[in-house]
């Protein structure tokens, strides 16, 4: 006997598009099955669409968790390098003249993160 969908099943399978149609019940009552784990965890937020995607990614075997692994090192080490830039400008700045407060302002950057970035 099949059993009844749930609204936000239903709202799920509209999201998935045409890879509804490819799925077998197995991997939907996967699918279903992470949707709640990450409502619980990330609520309704974009975290949640984020992990949602992965999680169907996964369960349809179209990445694995290693690859995902793979792209959240890269992701890390570009945010570092991106600070570390970021940490350069801070300080040509600071030795032209500008503020820290001025700084910290213009860029919605925490006082203290300017600060660090000056090696104070």
């Amino acid at each position: 006997m099949t059993r009844l969908q749930t609204p936000r099943e239903a709202d799920l399978l509209v999201w998935l598009g045409p890879a509804a149609d490819t799925c077998t019940p197995d991997q939907l009552e996967a699918v279903y099955a992470a949707d709640r784990a990450i409502s619980r965890r990330y609520g309704d937020s974009d975290q949640a669409e984020s992990a949602l995607s992965a999680a169907v990614q996964v369960i349809l075997g179209d990445a694995t968790v290693d690859e995902l692994a793979e792209a959240r090192a890269r992701a890390r080490l570009a945010e570092r390098e991106a600070m570390a830039a970021l940490s350069g400008a801070i300080i040509a700045a600071v030795q032209a003249g500008e503020s820290e407060n001025a700084l910290s302002s213009r860029l919605g950057l925490p006082r203290d993160t300017v600060r660090k970035a000056l090696g104070k």
